[in-house]
């Protein structure tokens, strides 16, 4: 029987201690947003970048196959509707899971220890990269195109970085002292707009995606994507013989 994580180990989710216990599970919600950043566990995207997507509360370990972890906390991740959907009521046996075959863990585990980048795509660099990325299809076209749109918000906001730190290191003194005054304000003045800036920036961004991150996949390169990713979900399965769901969903 898999047991529960004690520590957070070294992840990036940070588990609150003050979260009561013996609660029903969805009573949690709000100590789930407030400790995955209101982002989703498994694909990182967040509600303010997910638009018309829902977020759910995804049992790590599926509710049939432990139903006493129901209402545990630390087995309740904070999930996009569509990873959550993905995941299912798959649960991978210890056969598998010893050999890595198992589900991310924002809460325990290290990021860059099981995924890289390359290009809009993840890779995988473990088992556990692995078999997550298959699982619940890391690689899928809204979150190809959130990264692209990640990729440009930090350009953009490196540019606008630039530009105040080059204004604040403009040297003032060395101006006439008839115009060193009004300059002075205009630099003060692009400093206190960088923020709105980048807001404004991230809010076109998105828009212009607005369609994009909400269209469903579709065509001849989804169903060879979705194939191969179901042949490897199949092989892995192979493998390591055992209950791997407690009801066959489509996935």
């Amino acid at each position: 029987m898999t047991s529960l994580p004690t520590t957070t180990g070294g992840g990036l989710v940070l588990r609150s201690d003050d979260v009561p216990e013996g609660r029903p599970y969805n009573e949690y919600k709000t100590w789930l947003r407030h400790d995955f950043f209101c982002s989703c566990a498994y694909c990182s995207m967040s509600e303010a970048e997910a638009q018309a997507k829902r977020f759910t509360i995804d049992h790590y370990e599926p509710k049939r196959a432990r139903p006493e972890l129901v209402n545990e906390y630390k087995n309740l991740m904070y999930c996009c509707d569509e990873c959550n959907m993905r995941k299912g009521d798959r649960c991978p046996p210890s056969s598998a899971r010893a050999n890595g075959s198992r589900f991310f863990r924002p809460d325990t585990d290290y990021w860059h220890e099981h995924f890289e980048r390359n290009g809009m795509r993840l890779v995988p660099i473990s088992n556990v990269g692995s078999f997550t990325i298959d699982a619940v299809d890391l690689n899928r076209k809204t979150l190809r195109t959130l990264r692209g749109i990640r990729e440009r918000i930090a350009q953009c906001n490196e540019q606008i970085s630039q530009g105040v730190l080059a204004l604040r290191r403009f040297p003032i003194d060395r101006l006439p002292p008839q115009i060193r005054a009004k300059a002075l304000q205009y630099i003060k003045q692009a400093i206190r707009v960088d923020q709105d800036l980048t807001k404004a920036i991230e809010h076109v961004l998105r828009e212009s995606a607005k369609s994009p991150l909400l269209d469903e996949e579709s065509g001849p390169e989804w169903q060879e994507r979705m194939r191969e990713r179901q042949a490897r979900l199949k092989e892995t399965e192979a493998l390591y013989p055992g209950t791997w769901r407690s009801r066959r969903t489509k996935g």
